[in-house]
């Protein structure tokens, strides 16, 4: 069991378990929030509040099936270029990937149990066709009442843990909640009106996104057009631009420059105060005009680039590692 509240956006992607994740932020301040964890026998349950806005792309790991549920029903869900009714559970093959463009104050759960454990629940308890894909993303949309019961559950779950957490460490308290929660999923599973992939166009979606993610990856100190990015992406500017409202609500440039202050930050907060500036790590990422990146960044993050650079508690860790899958589904 772990309770805890980080405040940057690495902080979160090294508390997930189960898969990769980067997360952007699309809201001024600072990257905050809470987050638990569950360790159960046959999974675990993970819930987030994260206070801004934000972008968030990842992989799901090779070990465990993974649903996403939104514990709060507020705000436009946008995954991979596509609104989502708010009762809808995302399912994760090992190694599908994602794509979130989530509102402010959202708090989710990702449920993950073996292949086994679930596929009994579902077919004992709900008695329903257990199996499930072996790669990618579907979408179930459960009966208002069945999902009802799921959240609430999880919920109770998540209050009763930060209340209480020595009550994980009673073997049959543990069970109970891993047996109560598979049977709250394996019922709105199996009540689910229709069950589907992601839209037609998400597939494209994914596509141009990711050889643009890749290419900036890679390119992070050189100066980017547009004309790059389609020729990366062989499409045209008008699909580029309408790939990128569509998944991330902005436009490509908007989504570049956000991007390269968040690999900034970073690379800050890894950086050695006493052999780094904040002008030579910025000039890793081709940003030569300080004045107005040091306004940028500040209005971004809520503090200053030299006061990340000396920021106690310099993290160690390389940048995340966002290994994404080769799945169009």
């Amino acid at each position: 069991f772990l309770q805890t509240r980080f405040g940057d956006h690495d902080e979160l992607c090294a508390l997930i378990q189960g898969g990769s994740a980067e997360f952007i932020q699309k809201g001024r301040g600072a990257f905050e929030g809470d987050f638990t964890f569950i360790g159960l026998d046959a999974g675990t349950l993970q819930f987030g509040y994260i206070k801004l806005p934000y972008l968030g792309r990842g992989a799901s790991s090779v070990e465990r099936l993974g649903f996403l549920v939104r514990l709060d029903l507020r705000g436009d869900w946008i995954w991979r270029g596509q609104t989502l009714d708010r009762r809808s559970i995302i399912y994760f093959a090992p190694r599908a990937e994602y794509q979130d463009n989530s509102p402010g104050n959202s708090s989710w759960a990702f449920l993950s149990f073996n292949r086994p454990s679930l596929e009994r629940a579902m077919a004992d308890i709900a008695a329903i066709d257990a199996s499930l894909p072996a790669q990618g993303l579907r979408l179930f949309l459960p009966q208002a009442d069945a999902f009802e019961v799921l959240r609430r559950r999880l919920k109770a779950v998540q209050a009763a843990a930060q209340t209480d957490p020595s009550l994980l460490q009673v073997p049959e308290a543990r069970r109970g909640v891993e047996e109560s929660v598979l049977a709250a999923l394996a019922l709105a599973l199996g009540s689910a009106s229709r069950i589907r992939p992601a839209d037609d166009g998400a597939a494209t979606r994914l596509r141009v996104t990711r050889l643009v993610d890749a290419h900036l990856d890679t390119h992070r100190g050189e100066a980017v057009y547009l004309s790059d990015l389609c020729a990366v992406a062989g499409v045209g500017e008008r699909t580029l631009r309408t790939v990128f409202q569509e998944t991330y609500g902005m436009s490509p440039v908007q989504y570049l420059k956000l991007r390269r202050l968040h690999q900034v930050k970073r690379a800050l907060r890894r950086a050695d105060s006493d052999l780094n500036t904040v002008q030579s790590v910025a000039n890793r990422f081709g940003i030569w005009h300080l004045g107005r990146f040091a306004v940028e960044y500040r209005a971004l993050f809520g503090e200053s680039p030299l006061e990340t650079l000396k920021k106690p508690g310099r993290q160690e860790s390389a940048e995340p590692s966002v290994t994404l899958a080769h799945h169009s589904q």
